[in-house]
């Protein structure tokens, strides 16, 4: 509905009707139910990917600096804050860095219990499949670990839709430790 400013806001409402949790679903039909709900609420919510903190090579331009004769690159000349300024200036660029996520998944005896329709392993499960989801849109490498009773299980980082599915396919298919 519009507001005073004709802006469209949407207010997102919990389903009404009975869920089917997560752990009775087949693992390929809870990984698309996560998908479509993620991406339909976070649709519009992300602007620009995320850039490097070091300057360096890369696409993405910094600031103008003043130029220095014998320490920069004649070809980094920015043409257009020079004519603005008369002094010659360059473009420093911002380098371009790969992100990798990783999620930790408690999968012990305590998270078997959560209320009626959902377990706190699938409100976990639900959480990293976001963040995953909102990760390999950006083209990032997301890894994961199980933390089970004895041991921590690695899941390494990968990039891609196909990995991301097979790592939450994973954690979905875990056995279920009993108390």
């Amino acid at each position: 509905m519009p507001d005073a400013s004709g802006a469209e806001w949407s207010v997102l409402r919990p389903p009404t009707g009975p869920t089917i949790p997560l752990n009775r679903l087949a693992p390929e039909a809870a990984l698309r139910r996560l998908e479509l709900t993620i991406v339909r609420r976070l649709e519009g919510f992300l602007h620009g990917d995320h850039l490097g903190l070091l300057p360096g090579p890369g696409s993405d331009t910094n600031d103008a600096r003043v130029y220095q004769p014998g320490q920069d690159d004649v070809r980094k000349m920015d043409w257009a804050v020079t004519a603005r300024t008369t002094v010659p200036h360059v473009r420093d660029t911002m380098a371009d860095r790969e992100l990798e996520v990783w999620a930790l998944l408690d999968v012990t005896p305590s998270m078997n219990w959560g209320t009626e329709g959902v377990t706190k392993r699938d409100l976990g499960i639900a959480a990293i499949a976001t963040v995953g989801f909102l990760s390999q849109k950006m083209g990032d490498r997301f890894g994961g670990m199980m933390m089970l009773p004895d041991r921590v299980k690695r899941l390494p980082g990968r990039s891609g839709r196909t990995a991301l599915y097979g790592l939450l396919r994973k954690m979905l298919t875990e056995p279920i430790v009993p108390d």
